[in-house]
């Protein structure tokens, strides 16, 4: 079979590796996206939202604490869990936003999203929108992403003799490294990279991160960010265990680390550097309010006041969700403003922001 991913390697012999993690995701034929079956046990892997819905719940209640949007816009939605759980939590308190977005490269995503939406009926109660382009976005938002930014294509970077090369993929599926010029001065200020990396340190840069932050950042003007991924501060993540970088796949469940094996078959993915992410939303005139661990942020919202304690189902998801061998601690939330007044002292029982 000849793919785009073939074609592109016979005319150009070799590509940059974040172009070929674009196209192993998202290409309309072989991309992992476009999966016929992505999520749950049956899936590749599992995601907070279809832990439980208390997680979409917690966001509900941030959603009415800040009491100033009328719009919500979800970007990278998944299966559509997270919305749905979330406008029937909201429905019920009879604080529905009066319009609901979302952003989804994945075709086959925004038909189990708009699946999802029509058997909860909602479409009756708000208006709700499919975009690609952000300019059809409001100026005003409450901005949602869960797993979002740890699968921007990036680029893997090697540190070796005082220079620094960059990956490639050539026609014979191999990676080949090659000199590699970058902004040290920006971009290294931007990824706090330490001034001691040890030889042959790999490690990640996503130019689409930038990218992508820029230029949501040209169409909103008001609103507050949640950002759910699983990664660190960069203080935290450029440690000498960590090599060999962290790019990490994802199949059945299983995870690996050889994006190169099962192409289109698996998931890939890098960890978030939140340093990063907080400096480059800094520099597009947001402000980042404040960082923690999944665990503080759900329990910040009173996660464990409505859960069913008699429910072994529900206090397993919750316990998921929350303890630090699970998802409480590798997830971490971050969440930046911008033009929006201070939500006030006390609103998360722990603000570690200090630490980006």
């Amino acid at each position: 079979m000849t793919n785009n991913l073939q074609i592109l390697l016979t005319e150009k012999e070799k590509i940059s590796f974040s172009e070929y993690m674009d196209i192993i995701l998202f290409d309309k034929d072989i991309g992992f996206y476009e999966s016929e079956e992505l999520f749950g046990e049956k899936g590749h892997f599992v995601t907070s939202p279809l832990v439980s819905k208390y997680f979409s719940h917690s966001i509900g209640k941030h959603f009415i604490k800040l009491s100033v949007f009328e719009n919500i816009i979800e970007i990278g939605a998944g299966d559509g869990s997270l919305a749905a759980d979330l406008l029937i939590f909201l429905k019920s308190l009879d604080r529905l936003p009066k319009k609901y977005y979302f952003i989804e490269r994945s075709k086959r995503l925004i038909k189990k999203q708009k699946s999802i939406i029509k058997k909860n009926s909602l479409e009756k109660y708000l208006d709700i929108y499919w975009v690609s382009d952000y300019m059809e976005l409001p100026d005003t938002a409450f901005i949602i992403s869960n797993e979002l930014f740890d699968c921007f294509p990036t680029d893997i970077i090697k540190y070796k003799s005082n220079k620094y090369k960059k990956a490639y993929i050539n026609n014979e599926y191999k990676i080949m490294w090659e000199d590699f010029s970058f902004d040290l001065e920006n971009i290294a200020k931007d990824l706090n990279l330490p001034n001691n990396l040890p030889d042959n340190y790999i490690f990640e840069y996503s130019k689409q991160q930038n990218i992508f932050v820029s230029d949501i950042s040209k169409v909103i003007k008001k609103a507050c960010f949640l950002i759910f991924d699983y990664g660190y501060p960069a203080k935290e993540l450029y440690l000498k265990d960590r090599m060999q970088g962290t790019v990490t796949c994802i199949k059945n469940h299983q995870s690996d680390f050889n994006p190169l094996a099962d192409i289109g078959l698996k998931d890939i993915s890098a960890f978030v550097n939140y340093t990063f992410l907080k400096n480059i939303f800094e520099n597009n005139g947001w402000i980042a309010e404040a960082f923690m661990n999944q665990s503080n942020y759900l329990l910040s919202f009173d996660i464990l006041d409505d859960v069913d304690i008699h429910n072994v189902d529900e206090m397993n998801g919750i316990k998921k969700l929350i303890m630090p061998n699970h998802m409480g601690e590798v997830f971490k939330v971050l969440i930046v403003k911008k033009n929006i007044p201070e939500t006030g002292e006390g609103i998360f029982i722990k603000n570690d922001i200090i630490k980006l």
